[in-house]
C-alpha cells in the first residue's frame, strides 16, 4: 500500500475510541510537553536550538489607494539577511548549524522598536509570517492553533457593507497599529508576537525536520498484511517504546529482523504517524525567509481623495533555525 493511498486510510485503521497520544489523559504520554519558548537570545537548555535575532526597518511610500488595497512590502534577499554570522559563532554553534535549515525558522517573538506614520488615518501592519511544514503556502495562525501572549489585532471600520472586524487579510496576520501621524521609538520594543502555546524548542529541534512523505522513508509495507518493517532507527520507534502500555507493544523486546528492521503492527504505526503528523509536526509555526513580507492597509482611508504617505516600522524578530533530519 503506498503512502499516499494510506493516508486517506488512516482513520479506519486507527482505533476511533483510544486517547491520543499527545492528549493529557492519565494513561498517556505527551510527544509534545508544555514547555514554553526560550527567553530572546538566550541559549537554551541542553537540546534545545540557540535563539537568534535580527532587527529590521520596513519603509514604504503608499497611495490611498494602495492602503485601501494593501500594500505588500518584501524583504530583499532576506535568506541572507537571516543567515548567522559564521565569523562570530564559536565551534560549538558552527556544528550546530551545520544541523540546520538556515532557509527558514521558527520566530518565538516580533517586537516593534520604533514607528513613523505620515497618514491621517491608522494604518495596519500585518507581516506574511507562517507557511505550512514544507511547503511554499501561507498558513494563519488558526491553521496553527497558535496563541499569542500579547493578543491578535483586529481591526473594526464602517464600509458599504456595514460594520466590518478584519484578523488580516488571507496569508497576513495583523501584528501593529500606526495612530493618525504617530512617531514612536521605545529602547526595550513593544512586544507584539509572543507565542505561548506552541511545543517546546527541544520538540521543534527533533521533529522540525519531517513533513508526512519523510516519516515514511525507513517503513517496508507488505501488501495484504498487517505489519511494517520499520528501520530500527526511525523517529517513530522512540515514540511507540514511550508509550508502550497505551500501544501494547514493547519495542525493545523486538528481535530486528537482518538487524535493520523492527517488525511493528499496521495499526500502531499508522496510529503513532498519524498522531505525530497532526498533533506535532504540522503545528510548527514555520518561517520561510524568502516569502517574508510586511502589509500596510487601512479600513479607514478616505480613497475619495488620492495622497501619498509615509509609513516605516522598525522590528526585533527573534527566531530559531530548525534542524535538518540526517
Amino acid at each position: 500500500m503506498s503512502t499516499l493511498a494510506q493516508e486517506q486510510l488512516i482513520d479506519s485503521t486507527m482505533p476511533s475510541p483510544a486517547p491520543l497520544l499527545t492528549e493529557s489523559t492519565p494513561q498517556s504520554i505527551q510527544v509534545a510537553p508544555q514547555q514554553m519558548t526560550a527567553p530572546v537570545n538566550s541559549a537554551t537548555s541542553k537540546g534545545d536550538a540557540k535563539l537568534y535575532s535580527r532587527r529590521l526597518l520596513i519603509h514604504s511610500n503608499v497611495t490611498t489607494q494602495e492602503l485601501a488595497a494593501g500594500k505588500v512590502v518584501s524583504i530583499p534577499n532576506a535568506e541572507e539577511l537571516f543567515k548567522p554570522d559564521f565569523s562570530a559563532a564559536n565551534e560549538a554553534d558552527l556544528k550546530e548549524l551545520q544541523q540546520c535549515d538556515l532557509t527558514r525558522g521558527i520566530v518565538s517573538k516580533v517586537e516593534v522598536m520604533s514607528c513613523f506614520s505620515s497618514c491621517d488615518a491608522p494604518v495596519i501592519m500585518g507581516l506574511k509570517l507562517f507557511n505550512r511544514n514544507n511547503s511554499s503556502k501561507a498558513a494563519s495562525y488558526e491553521d496553527l492553533k497558535i496563541s499569542n501572549e500579547n493578543g491578535w489585532l483586529y481591526s473594526c471600520s464602517n464600509n458599504e457593507l456595514g460594520e466590518v472586524t478584519s484578523k488580516g487579510r488571507q496569508g497576513v496576520t495583523n501584528v501593529f497599529s500606526l495612530q493618525p501621524f504617530e512617531r514612536m521609538r521605545q529602547a526595550d520594543g513593544v512586544s507584539v508576537y509572543t507565542p505561548s502555546n506552541i511545543i517546546s524548542n527541544r520538540y521543534i529541534n527533533q521533529y522540525g525536520s519531517y513533513n508526512w512523505r519523510n516519516l515514511w522513508e525507513g517503513i517496508v509495507q507488505f501488501p495484504n498484511e498487517h505489519f511494517y518493517y520499520v528501520s530500527k532507527d526511525h523517529i517513530i520507534l522512540k515514540v511507540i517504546q514511550q508509550n508502550w502500555e497505551l500501544l501494547g507493544m514493547d519495542v525493545q523486546a523486538e528481535v530486528p529482523r537482518e538487524n535493520k528492521y523492527v517488525k511493528i503492527e499496521t495499526k500502531v504505526a499508522d496510529r503513532v504517524i498519524k498522531e505525530l503528523f497532526d498533533n506535532v509536526i504540522s503545528r510548527i509555526p514555520f518561517t520561510k525567509w524568502k516569502n517574508l513580507s510586511a502589509v500596510f492597509s487601512s479600513d479607514h482611508i478616505d480613497t475619495s481623495v488620492e495622497k501619498n504617505f509615509k509609513v516605516s516600522v522598525e522590528l526585533r524578530v527573534s527566531f530559531m533555525y530548525p534542524s535538518i533530519k540526517e
